[in-house]
């Protein structure tokens, strides 16, 4: 039984003078859960209702970022029982997950 875990960030939130995202990938990592990935969000907003959009002539943009993470709910309840002292202000979901893996072999010389 996996889990897909969302928390729903904006890039200029920190934790100890570091981007929150940048902290949340490293430690789910050193943790050794199966996989995350930070995907930047083009428009949207969250609980504070401003829209958040890449601005082309702004000096810095704050974007909404999506933590994805995907293990087993015991490994991402633990893990979220964690990093939940340095949250604030975001949004998290979980869904059950179904993990597909394809893996395509090297071909050597023609054969399989």
């Amino acid at each position: 039984d996996h889990i897909l875990m969302r928390i729903f960030v904006d890039s200029f939130q920190k934790h100890r003078f570091r981007p929150l995202f940048e902290v949340i990938v490293e430690r789910a990592r050193h943790r050794g859960l199966a996989g995350a990935t930070v995907l930047r969000g083009l428009e949207g907003f969250g609980m504070s209702g401003v829209i958040l959009k890449d601005r082309r002539w702004a000096l810095a943009n704050d974007h909404e970022l999506v933590i994805e993470i995907v293990d087993s709910r015991k490994k991402i309840d633990a893990f979220l029982a964690e990093i939940e002292p340095m949250l604030r202000n975001v949004i998290i979901t979980t869904e059950r997950a179904r993990v597909l893996m394809y893996r395509r072999s090297e071909e050597k010389g023609g054969t399989q």
